[in-house]
């Protein structure tokens, strides 16, 4: 292998270990609605639903299907648009169970968490709809207004129906206003709009955070009534460890907690084990290249200093023969001079 065909592998390998990396590091997900949990997520907090283990990439099915195929159409709780109805998480579906997690107060002010592990820029918006079988149409008509957040960076020209995450991966805490209606099982919607994707905005020039964007969506089942029901509904059947004071939000922290460390154990082993089978190939490629080099190598040097070494003998034997002849001058100018 040439000197020029070994660098080409070096950078192939560096190449594959950066892409490997990249892709390691981003198999995160997205984002959640926790609170008031999420029909995919409510198992996370004791209630007796099915578990969703990607309740974080409830997004439309993905940019390309959601714009490409379907002009941006989606199913009102993330589901994508295509997906026979009532979609997986529509009420009906295999998670839409109508399981009601939180109750409120009609008119009272909401907090709302939103857990994202991945942030893309973009805004919240958050709806609701008066009826378990929610409609984009009636969800449009209850657009929740943004009182605060936390942690925020307002801009004053952001709108006070959306919040803006503007400080990356973390949980995100709203305060909304709840419409002065009520109903015994409202459905409550997160739409997460990103903004990392670059576009063409409405003057007609290009900018990050333009055009067709990826989307995420959540549902979630509440109530708005005045008869009192606490605010956090003990879930059906709760689990033994709730029993033994453990709440739901701390079981669900500790969870979330040790899924990150195993997570990021797991992508620590498979950059090592990239690591290793990129020193173990290029040692091979190594050592098959000094096995054809150092022969030849070796060869080429003995003939060098073969031929190096005769030919300084030969310089030696002849600078010694010109010294005597030299010396013999010297010796002889003198001999003629006395005879002179």
């Amino acid at each position: 292998m040439t000197g020029t065909n070994m660098v080409f592998v070096i950078k192939w390998y560096i190449a594959f270990f950066f892409a490997a990396s990249i892709f390691a590091m981003s198999c995160n997900g997205h984002g959640r609605l926790v609170e008031p949990p999420g029909r995919a997520s409510a198992w996370r907090f004791g209630f007796q639903t099915p578990p969703d283990y990607n309740d974080h990439e409830l997004n439309c099915g993905g940019l390309s299907r959601q714009w490409q195929r379907y002009g941006g159409k989606c199913g009102e709780c993330g589901d994508a648009w295509d997906l026979p109805e009532p979609r997986p998480h529509e009420y009906g579906g295999h998670w839409g169970k109508g399981q009601i997690v939180r109750s409120y107060l009609p008119g009272s002010q909401m907090t709302i968490r939103v857990e994202l592990t991945a942030s893309h820029m973009g805004y919240f918006e958050f709806r609701i709809c008066p009826n378990p079988n929610a409609k984009q149409s009636c969800l449009d008509e209850n657009v929740l207004s943004i009182l605060n957040g936390s942690p925020s960076q307002p801009n004053e020209s952001d709108l006070d129906t959306r919040f803006y995450p503007r400080n990356g991966s973390c949980i995100y805490e709203i305060l909304a206003q709840l419409p002065d209606f009520t109903c015994e099982h409202c459905v409550l919607q997160w739409r997460y709009v990103a903004g990392n994707n670059w576009g063409m905005c409405g003057n007609g020039i290009g900018a990050i955070g333009c055009g067709p964007q990826e989307e995420f969506r959540s549902c979630s089942d509440i109530a708005l009534t005045t008869e009192y029901l606490h605010p956090y509904l003990s879930p059906i059947n709760p689990p033994p460890s709730q029993s033994n004071g453990m709440s739901a939000n701390t079981k669900h922290n500790t969870v979330n907690i040790q899924s990150y460390k195993l997570k990021y154990i797991c992508i620590i082993l498979l950059l090592l084990i990239l690591i290793l089978v990129c020193v173990v190939v290029m040692s091979i490629k190594f050592h098959n290249h000094n096995s054809f080099c150092i022969p030849q190598f070796c060869n080429n040097q003995k003939k060098y200093l073969f031929w190096n070494s005769s030919q300084h003998n030969n310089f030696i034997c002849d600078l010694f023969k010109k010294n005597i002849t030299l010396s013999n001058d010297k010796l002889d100018d003198p001999v003629h001079k006395l005879g002179d």
